[in-house]
C-alpha cells in the first residue's frame, strides 16, 4: 500500500511540475517578446541632434550652428547616447556636449572653446 501512495504521489507531482514549467517558458517567452523590445527603445539619431542643438544653442544669445552635429559615443547599458554640437557665437566657436537619453532629453555634460 505505501508503495502504491508514494508511486500516485511521484506521478502525480512529476505531472504538476511538468505543467508548472512549461507555464512558466510560455510566460517567460511572452515576456521577452512583448516586454523588452518596448523598453529598449531609443532615440533616433536626427532626433537626438536636434535636441543637442536646441540644448547647445540654449546657452546663447545669438549663436548658430556651424557644424552638424555628431554621435561621440553610444552608451549601450543605458541607451543614452554622447552628442557633441557645434555652436558659433559672435566670433568664437564652441563645442557644447550634451547626454540623449532615450526619450531623446538632452542634459548638458561640458561646453569647449576650439580654435582659441
Amino acid at each position: 500500500m505505501n508503495g502504491i501512495c508514494i508511486k500516485f504521489i511521484s506521478n502525480f507531482f512529476s505531472k504538476f511540475v511538468s505543467k508548472l514549467a512549461s507555464k512558466f517558458v510560455l510566460l517567460l517567452t511572452a515576456f521577452f517578446i512583448f516586454y523588452i523590445p518596448g523598453s529598449m527603445a531609443e532615440c533616433r539619431d536626427a532626433q537626438a541632434f536636434e535636441a543637442a542643438n536646441n540644448k547647445a544653442l540654449s546657452y546663447f544669445k545669438n549663436a548658430t550652428v556651424f557644424k552638424a552635429a555628431v554621435v561621440q559615443k553610444n552608451h549601450h547599458t543605458s541607451g543614452n547616447k554622447e552628442v557633441a554640437s557645434y555652436i558659433k557665437s559672435a566670433d568664437k566657436h564652441y563645442s557644447i556636449f550634451t547626454l540623449i537619453d532615450a526619450d531623446c532629453n538632452a542634459k548638458f555634460r561640458k561646453r569647449s572653446r576650439q580654435w582659441d
